[in-house]
């Protein structure tokens, strides 16, 4: 049994948020973890990337790059504050939330702006949106309730934007310049989706999330779940001994 199941991340509580969520795979997740999984490392690396082009746009012109503007962001880029400490107390310290923003923008008006990155096509009826708004919701409460000063930022402080940032590739060769001697050259367009404040909603998860964890053993799945429909085939042909 994991000594820090009572530590919750954004994604693992935005998990919980989608219609298909299966209570019992959260449970043993948080409670018990899970194998890690091979993960193609092109994917963190352009993750990393969408991040440097902002502050490289800052370093030569200093300002945010034109999107940004466009989408009605402007600000200071904070830097990434560490999963360690960018944590709350919740439901009287019974669990911890905690997870780190892609980009915190502290504003002219001394609000904050906290943006996601999402290199995917961008598309209105995402199937992992209530699983986005949940993770950027917990963000902000964070943001707003942190009571331990850290030199360099304004946290506690006051949310006033949240929002995706689709980096959408632009998957056709529509220029001779996108090829050359040492490879070729891959866009993105960028587009932006904002997401609305749900308090309420965080308050409702948050305590299904405590009603779950303090079972003493994993709960019915969801009948429609295909990992616990893996798990009981794998136990039956154990089980069968063959």
């Amino acid at each position: 049994m994991r000594r820090d199941w009572h530590i919750l991340s954004a994604r693992t509580l935005g998990a919980l948020a989608l219609p298909d969520a299966c209570e019992r795979c959260f449970w043993i997740r948080q409670k018990i973890g899970e194998p890690p999984s091979p993960f193609p490392s092109i994917f963190s690396h352009i993750d990393s990337y969408s991040k440097k082009v902002l502050h490289a746009v800052l370093a030569w012109r200093q300002r945010v790059p034109d999107w940004f503007m466009q989408f009605g962001l402007n600000g200071e880029p904070l830097k990434p504050p560490h999963f360690m400490w960018f944590k709350i107390p919740v439901l009287g310290g019974r669990l911890v939330l905690r997870g780190v923003p892609d980009e915190i923008l502290l504003t002219p008006n001394g609000t904050l702006a906290i943006v996601d990155y999402k290199t995917a096509r961008f598309r209105e009826a995402d199937s992992l949106r209530p699983l986005y708004e949940a993770q950027l919701n917990v963000y902000a409460r964070i943001a707003e309730r942190f009571q331990e000063p850290r030199p360099d930022y304004p946290f506690p402080c006051d949310v006033e934007t949240l929002g995706l940032i689709y980096y959408d590739p632009v998957t056709e060769v529509d220029r001779a310049d996108k090829v050359h001697a040492e490879g070729f050259l891959m866009e993105f367009r960028a587009c932006w989706s904002p997401v609305a404040r749900r308090d309420d909603w965080l308050d409702e998860l948050i305590e299904r999330a405590w009603a779950i964890l303090s079972l003493p053993a994993p709960p019915l799945p969801n009948p429609a779940c295909k990992v616990c429909e893996a798990y009981r085939a794998i136990a039956s042909v154990m089980g069968g001994g063959s």
